[in-house]
């Protein structure tokens, strides 16, 4: 039976810690001059708004309504924008931006953004996983 090491830390501590339940990764940013940035993979709050945003309740004997192209866009721009907020983290942990920062977020959301999505959206599970459960 192997013992094991007594920590300086607490057990409570490391479980409490505002980050502690979600995975997370350390990257520079080419374009932002190398700035090292942490993404973490979206809390399930995130996830919620997302999934609100893309598929809106829809009254009952009702047909969601088609969207054009560029409605489907700027919907799709708004989800991400929502879960990027989330997960962009300062070196600190902290969120950089804060759930009034979306507008702000939304006029200069681009290719770099997303690609940080992406790679905060690998840490975690699917959506598909997450709405099995």
């Amino acid at each position: 039976m192997s013992k094991i090491q007594p920590s300086s830390v607490s057990l409570r501590d490391l479980a409490l810690a505002p980050s502690s339940g979600f995975r997370s990764k350390i990257i520079p940013v080419p374009e932002w001059n190398g700035e090292k940035v942490m993404l973490r993979e979206p809390s399930g709050e995130a996830w919620l708004r997302f999934r609100e945003i893309m598929t809106p309740d829809v009254p009952e004997g009702e047909e969601a309504p088609k969207l054009t192209q560029a409605e489907a866009y700027v919907r799709n721009k708004k989800a991400d924008v929502i879960m990027f907020i989330d997960v962009l983290l300062d070196d600190k942990g902290e969120r950089v931006f804060s759930d009034a920062d979306e507008d702000t977020v939304m006029k200069i959301y681009g290719p770099v953004h997303s690609r940080l999505l992406s790679q905060a959206l690998g840490l975690g599970i699917t959506q598909e996983v997450a709405e099995a459960k």
